[in-house]
């Protein structure tokens, strides 16, 4: 799931002569960062946004192409053209000979699919990628990453030293490893698939099982507690700003609604999903706090970046097509 969207080495960056004079390009990314003179609060913090990401290697084309590409294009019918693409990101600082290259490269690799009609060009992802997508946006739009406080849990003590495959089995099962030959499963001992069945290991059901001190180390490791924080500091600003400034202009909306969600998926697909009675009070747990602030910045920017995408955005047929129901069902919505 989360190598549909796994950080890639960034791409270079063309120029664009009608747009402000960029920032140099960095060394290591090639990419340019538009020059933002305007004073309006949210176009600083956009600016601040891809500079941060710029500086920390996490500015990848690939990326935001295919973050663009499901958060906004998939529910609305899921194709759209190269010039709306190049429009979007060229506002992200990323310029023309980047996003081609970064699109060839997809095609190849079979996450996107090219279509043209006359000499227009139109991109989707591929069905594969699609699908695994649409799976992983119930972990990115969720309303909680966390399981009910009565979610059954069982405890295997394996045998003997745990291999690197069945260390892959379980954390693609969602389990917690919590010492060097023992895991923490979150399902009943008895529905356990046969994988995570270790021969001669010792399994049993841990329905009162606690944190204490060195599970909850575990536990914060595992739900990246710091790298939560950092994203909530980073956009309690954003907030704010929308708070003091209300609706941005449909161009910025777009624009921080894909970067926003290029550097959200990327914790939100690595979470580890554990009961909620697990998270103690004097240990805070940043996500619950920072999911809630991603879903009420993402409320603000959903109207204007949905009119962006209404105005600017087209298909082989004409305007995109009305969202499907899962946009308003995003973050817990109806």
């Amino acid at each position: 799931m989360c190598g549909v969207y796994a950080a890639v080495e960034a791409l270079g960056a063309g120029l664009n002569p009608s747009a402000p004079p960029p920032l140099p390009a960095s060394p290591k990314s090639g990419y340019s960062l538009p020059a933002m003179l305007e004073p309006d609060p949210i176009a600083k913090l956009i600016t601040a946004r891809l500079t941060a990401l710029q500086a920390s290697q996490h500015l990848s084309a690939w990326s935001l192409i295919v973050s663009f590409l499901g958060d906004a294009i998939g529910p609305r019918g899921g194709v759209v053209s190269a010039s709306t693409l190049q429009t979007l990101m060229q506002r992200l600082g990323i310029g023309h000979g980047a996003v081609r290259t970064a699109v060839s490269r997809l095609a190849a690799d079979g996450w996107i699919e090219r279509s043209r009609e006359g000499r227009n060009s139109f991109y989707a992802l591929s069905g594969d990628v699609g699908e695994t997508v649409l799976s992983a946006e119930r972990r990115i739009y969720a309303a909680s990453s966390l399981l009910p406080a009565d979610t059954p849990r069982s405890l295997i003590i394996s045998a003997e030293p745990l291999s690197d495959a069945s260390l892959r089995a379980f954390e693609a099962a969602g389990a917690l490893q919590i010492a060097p030959q023992s895991v923490l499963c979150f399902t009943r001992a008895s529905d356990l698939p046969a994988g995570l069945r270790l021969p001669g290991a010792t399994i049993a059901e841990a329905t009162t099982l606690m944190p204490g001190t060195a599970l909850s180390e575990q536990i914060a490791i595992a739900r990246q507690s710091t790298d939560f924080a950092e994203l909530h500091a980073a956009y309690l600003p954003v907030s704010a700003a929308l708070e003091q400034t209300g609706t941005p202009t449909p161009e910025d909306a777009m624009a921080l609604r894909c970067l926003m969600i290029h550097e959200w998926r990327r914790l939100a697909l690595r979470v580890l999903a554990i009961p909620a009675d697990m998270i103690q009070p004097d240990d805070p747990d940043p996500e619950p706090e920072t999911r809630t602030l991603i879903a009420s910045i993402y409320a603000r920017l959903l109207a204007p970046s949905e009119a962006w995408l209404d105005a600017y955005a087209s298909t082989p047929s004409g305007p995109l097509p009305p969202p499907d129901a899962r946009l308003a069902a995003r973050f817990g919505g109806s």
